[in-house]
């Protein structure tokens, strides 16, 4: 009755136990479970004038009307709004806020995909001691990404340039 009861539990332990080393609790993905997106930048500007979209943000663009509002909150007037099948795409973009000079920049570099989500790598960079145009600015960025139908995160990196 033992060697029963052992044949049959050990093909359930097994795959109880291989469930639950394939699934990370901190919400982390498994490198075997992500994939790369392709991501096209669409604007990018660390040093803008006077731009309505003042404060840090992180958005999700799923639709051509959205999109093209932000963008042109965020540009010089006269500029052209980049044109992007929303069938096939979203668009993401970051915007860092007021800045005390032209030195800082907003760059999104890379997507994955993993099992539960799509992570989206906001890079920012800081001025540290490098010289810099002082202005006002409102650095951002805005780029292509294929549409996937999961939840977008913002995985953040800032790095600070020093300079000799």
């Amino acid at each position: 009755m033992h060697a029963v009861a052992a044949m049959v539990a050990a093909p359930v332990l097994a795959l109880l136990l291989s469930c639950a080393a394939g699934s990370a609790s901190t919400g982390e993905s498994l490198p075997h479970e992500s994939r790369a997106l392709s991501v096209v930048p669409l604007r990018c500007s660390g040093c803008t004038g006077d731009i309505a979209r003042t404060s840090r943000a992180r958005e999700l663009f799923e639709d051509a009307e959205s999109f093209r509002r932000a963008f042109l909150e965020s540009v010089p007037e006269g500029t052209e709004v980049p044109e992007v099948d929303f069938s096939r795409f979203v668009v993401v973009a970051a915007w860092m806020g007021q800045q005390a000079n032209c030195g800082s920049a907003l760059a999104i570099p890379s997507a994955r995909e993993s099992g539960t989500r799509v992570e989206v790598e906001v890079r920012t960079s800081l001025p540290g001691n490098c010289a810099a145009d002082d202005a006002i600015s409102y650095p951002f960025c805005f780029a292509r990404v294929e549409k996937v139908a999961k939840p977008y995160v913002f995985l953040e990196k800032t790095e600070t340039r020093v300079c000799e």
